[in-house]
């Protein structure tokens, strides 16, 4: 036990030394670009380190001539997240090309990559994924000076480029929107629908538990809950592809994705807009429920059963909605955003 604390006090003060090892020299390259994706360590790649590994893959898998990107883990440069992406590169050092590589800095950690990078004469631009992480760890003034220095600021859904035109609208001109994708082909209705309620535990944790305990007595014995939890990929759009209703813990969310392949698997969205979903809360298929509002979100929980049951609810109502989502949400806009930014920043 004390060997491992040791070892990790050791690993986080050589973390936190890490700007003494950046380095950018001007060296001859093939490529005309090269995209860096700085990326937290995480076993399970989920939510935006997800997006990072993704971006990573679509942009080496659509071979552009002279371009190509990796994934940076400066934690440890050795570390792999367990993704199911291919055609993935790694950068194993901390050596950047002045002329030909861009440093491409999440968010959350924007002030002080910012600031290395610009020690260092590192190109570099910021990639929001939460619009209510931009202040996380840092200050103001450091954040603000992150972003004024930053060759683009990208961001994936409409609340966030909202967010940041309020908090920058000096900025405007370099805000580029990027599209997240959804496999629609994986995340879809099951022939048989069965009568399953279904949500992530991981998401507002006490909400999620209010609103069990408060249907917990009154739930028609022919329905079920089932959470989604310590499942891969495959066994969550199974078990949303099964369910009828999908409740939405979202809470200040950059685009919160659950609540969009539960809709293409043909749930019932219930609850929390997480302020970015407003974007696809589709009438007749989403139903908000107000933050905190836990005796509203279980009635509107037992409503929609009794509607149900009644058969006073036909499920081809939300077939239209199902099309737009698929479109909204499409690989190809994705790889239309990626594309651009690839193009902008090789005229840099």
């Amino acid at each position: 036990m004390k060997y491992l604390l040791r070892s990790k006090i050791i690993s986080n003060l050589i973390f936190k030394l890490r700007r003494f090892r950046y380095q950018a020299r001007d060296e001859r390259s093939e490529q005309t670009l090269l995209l860096t994706y700085l990326c937290p360590n995480a076993k399970k790649a989920s939510g935006g380190v997800k997006v990072i590994y993704r971006h990573v893959s679509l942009i080496n898998n659509m071979q552009i001539a002279a371009v190509k990107a990796q994934v940076f883990h400066p934690k440890d440069v050795n570390f792999r997240c367990d993704a199911p992406f291919n055609n993935l590169a790694f950068k194993n050092d901390f050596i950047f090309n002045k002329q030909h590589e861009v440093f491409v800095i999440h968010e959350m950690w924007a002030a002080r990559e910012a600031r290395i990078a610009r020690d260092k004469g590192i190109r570099y631009i910021i990639q929001v994924q939460g619009g209510y992480d931009i202040f996380r760890k840092a200050d103001v003034a450091s954040v603000y000076t992150a972003y004024q220095h930053a060759e683009l600021i990208t961001c994936v859904s409409d609340d966030i480029y909202a967010c940041l035109v309020f908090l920058f609208p000096e900025f405007e001109h370099k805000i580029y929107r990027l599209h997240l994708s959804v496999e629609s082909d994986l995340f879809r209705p099951a022939v048989h629908k069965e009568n399953i309620i279904t949500y992530m535990p991981r998401k507002l944790e006490k909400h999620s538990k209010l609103v069990m305990n408060f249907i917990a007595g009154k739930l028609p014995a022919s329905w079920k809950i089932l959470p989604i939890q310590n499942m891969n990929q495959q066994a969550v759009a199974e078990t949303l592809g099964k369910s009828r209703i999908f409740l939405s813990f979202s809470e200040l969310e950059g685009l919160g994705l659950p609540p969009i392949e539960a809709a293409l698997a043909g749930n019932l969205v219930i609850g929390y807009t997480g302020e970015a979903g407003k974007e696809y809360w589709l009438e007749g298929q989403f139903h908000e429920v107000k933050c905190g509002d836990i005796r509203s979100f279980s009635e509107m929980v037992l409503s929609k059963i009794k509607e149900m049951d009644s058969g006073h609810f036909d499920f081809n109502k939300i077939k239209h909605n199902i099309t737009t989502l698929q479109d909204k949400y499409s690989p190809v806009k994705e790889l239309a955003g990626l594309r651009g930014l690839v193009d902008q920043l090789s005229k840099g």
